[in-house]
């Protein structure tokens, strides 16, 4: 007869407040942007509209390595509006040194359309190859539309400055 495991109350309870600190902590970014579109909605100038790719696992996050994308989630980014509009679906990029020059252009190849890529981490070799590629690397581990907008903001800035 098999003995049940142990249950160790205290460290479930733990989990659950770690993952229940995330998920307001999370609300609370999704609340702020909001409240960001709506002062930003009075607003009347052209908008620059640009596509950016984005590396995630899910949960509204920006939260996967360059390298194990399997697929790139893309948005468009307004300044003011994030909004989801396809993915592409890619090779991943770290296969431990084989197929990896075809695999980068393919990956390029598929987000070339885009102004940036927003990745949890990313390599130095495929961070150079993006740059020459005129795509923008972002590093960040934060939520989507966070990201997208900081982003969306430097680029307009850069691009009229």
């Amino acid at each position: 007869m098999e003995e049940a495991p142990e249950y160790d109350l205290a460290n479930r309870q733990q989990v659950q407040e770690g993952i229940e600190k995330f998920r307001a902590e999370l609300k609370a970014a999704k609340e702020q942007i909001t409240l960001d579109k709506a002062s930003n909605a009075g607003a009347v100038k052209e908008r620059t509209k640009v596509l950016v790719a984005v590396a995630t696992k899910g949960g509204g996050l920006v939260n996967q390595h360059f390298g194990h994308a399997k697929e790139f989630q893309v948005y468009e980014v307004d300044g003011s509006e994030v909004k989801y509009v396809g993915h592409r679906k890619v090779d991943h990029f770290c296969q431990g040194g084989y197929g990896e020059k075809a695999t980068m252009d393919n990956i390029i190849e598929a987000i070339s359309d885009c102004k940036a890529v927003l990745v949890s981490k990313i390599g130095e070799s495929p961070k150079e190859k993006l740059h020459n590629a005129g795509i923008k690397v972002v590093e960040s581990y934060d939520v989507i539309e966070k990201v997208a907008l900081e982003f969306h903001q430097e680029f307009t800035q850069e691009s009229h400055g």
